[in-house]
């Protein structure tokens, strides 16, 4: 947790760096300041490929820790890079991973996103980006409001929906329904639980697979999609603030 903790910050100063300018444009290009990158601690990882080793080697941490971390691979290189970088936070604000969003046509990892790799504190069947910021509200509010993306969860919060949390590389399960109707409290007989996702083919077929799943809720459910098939992040962008809300 300590060297997670110590390369989100790095991964965050790197997107001030010359080299995170692609990083900075990707967020504009999705209507995100500095402000709202600093918000969310979006970082970037530089291509040289072994900077944040570097770094924490020099900090004590051991190859066998960051290895273990998913910082890391086994043969020295950084796990992740050339990517932007969203901390994936527990309710407690302890970093346990990252997701990353490729820039570069020339990367050698095909995939649009890459989430560390399952470690002693990052499960995937276990978090939720954005809980970190969306805890207290979803106890207050006895509402929550899952998103797909990381963009779609920063869009939904500056839009003001701050109960919005997004499952990280993997489907929407069991493990995130149980978390979520914990933190939403006694009350949740009053409460919501709201699933957006694209219009598409393959976004009404998520919604009917989590819907499924909707016995692990005392809650009343419900899934939103927006008329056009437009997603949180998109909708911000094109129609404003008020649109998502």
């Amino acid at each position: 947790i300590e060297a997670n903790k110590q390369a989100a910050e790095f991964f965050s100063e790197q997107l001030a760096a010359p080299d995170g300018l692609a990083a900075r444009q990707f967020l504009d290009s999705r209507g995100f300041n500095r402000a709202a990158a600093e918000h969310f601690g979006v970082g970037y990882a530089p291509r040289g490929g072994r900077d944040l080793a570097r770094l924490l080697r020099s900090r004590g941490f051991g190859d066998d820790v960051l290895v273990k971390a998913g910082l890391i691979r086994s043969g020295g290189w950084d796990f992740f890079q050339g990517r932007v970088l969203w901390p994936i936070r527990d309710a407690g604000s302890s970093v346990l991973g990252f997701g990353a969003r490729r820039l570069f046509d020339d990367d050698r990892m095909p995939a649009k996103y890459l989430n560390t790799p399952e470690t002693p504190v990052y499960r995937k069947s276990h978090v939720l980006y954005g809980l970190d910021l969306a805890r207290q509200n979803i106890g207050k509010r006895h509402q929550a409001v899952v998103v797909e993306g990381y963009t779609d969860v920063m869009a939904a919060h500056l839009a003001g929906v701050t109960t919005a949390v997004a499952s990280c590389g993997t489907a929407f399960g069991d493990d995130h329904a149980r978390l979520l109707q914990r933190l939403m409290g006694g009350d949740a007989f009053a409460g919501e639980v709201i699933f957006t996702f694209d219009g598409d083919a393959a976004g009404q077929a998520a919604a009917l697979k989590v819907f499924g799943g909707d016995h692990h809720f005392i809650a009343q459910t419900y899934v939103a999609v927006e008329p056009t098939g437009l997603d949180p992040c998109d909708l911000r962008l094109e129609h404003g603030e008020a649109a998502v809300r």
